[in-house]
């Protein structure tokens, strides 16, 4: 009896650790604010004009299908604008070189600062944000930014410039990367 069992217990386990799996490959789905900001259509609708009882208001529009932001011509940042922030899901790995030699490894946990607006934007363009900070962080250590005492707020604070510039190349309405934990692990 177990012998015929076997095979479809195994079966039912199989699809289902399938389907958990599968969930958990697809992440997390996007913040409350990326998805739908009601907020940002009442005061669209305020500005319209009345026309009457027959007019229509007009169809509304999710994020999705809003026409995206060029970097030619990027919204005025508001600095009082609520702010929101995304943490990169992986850590960022960076080789640390001496004489042709892996001497260490930096690992670096970042997260973007933005306007709450523009998370849907930066969710859109995680892939080249974490390449261009990826390579701004190789540039980094491959001048010599991550030897000897690299914590120093004088260093930190290079850093963090340099890839909130690389950030903003990309998307133009970050307004800072922060560094949520930095290590070196020696080799």
């Amino acid at each position: 009896m177990l012998g015929k069992l076997l095979p479809i217990l195994l079966s039912l386990v199989a699809l289902i650790g399938g389907a958990v799996g599968g969930e958990l490959l697809r992440g997390a789905p996007p913040p409350p604010a990326a998805v739908a900001a009601p907020d940002q259509a009442a005061p669209a609708e305020l500005a319209a004009p009345d026309l009457g009882p027959q007019a229509e208001p007009p169809p509304a529009t999710t994020p999705r299908e809003a026409a995206p932001v060029s970097a030619a011509q990027p919204e005025p940042q508001d600095a009082s604008a609520p702010a929101a922030w995304f943490k990169f899901p992986q850590q960022f790995f960076v080789p640390v070189l001496h004489g042709g030699r892996l001497d260490s490894t930096m690992i670096l946990a970042l997260s973007v600062e933005m306007p709450e607006t523009a998370t849907e934007e930066v969710y859109a363009h995680e892939i080249k944000l974490r390449d261009a900070l990826l390579r701004q962080l190789l540039i980094h250590a491959n001048t010599g930014g991550f030897d000897g005492n690299f914590t120093t707020e004088a260093h930190l604070k290079k850093l963090r410039g340099d890839l909130t510039a690389t950030a903003q190349a990309i998307v133009p309405r970050v307004r800072e990367v922060l560094i949520g934990d930095i290590a070196r692990q020696e080799r």
